[in-house]
């Protein structure tokens, strides 16, 4: 489903006109990035959690060439679906 198609969607479910979900969606964007980047949690009920962790630097093998490889440590996003939707979906 792309973005226009979800926009479209939720419009008519919602019985709100396309400017005004896609408006919703696009802050969404932003207000998710900035919760992640100060370390918070963000919970979509019905959907899942959205979380930041921190990987730790490591060593890594170039699997072509064998050669190691320094990995530098990073922050990642991760994602864990809610119950209700992963047991509608299974």
């Amino acid at each position: 489903m792309t973005k226009n198609e979800l926009v479209a969607a939720i419009a008519e479910d919602a019985v709100k006109s396309k400017t005004d979900v896609s408006a919703v969606l696009s802050s969404l964007a932003g207000v998710v990035s900035k919760a992640l980047k100060a370390g918070g949690d963000v919970t979509l009920g019905g959907v899942g959690k959205l979380s930041s962790a921190k990987r730790d630097a490591r060593q890594a093998r170039n699997p072509s060439t064998g050669a190691v490889i320094d990995v530098p440590a990073k922050t990642v996003v991760k994602f864990k679906v809610a119950k209700d939707l992963a047991d509608t979906v299974a």
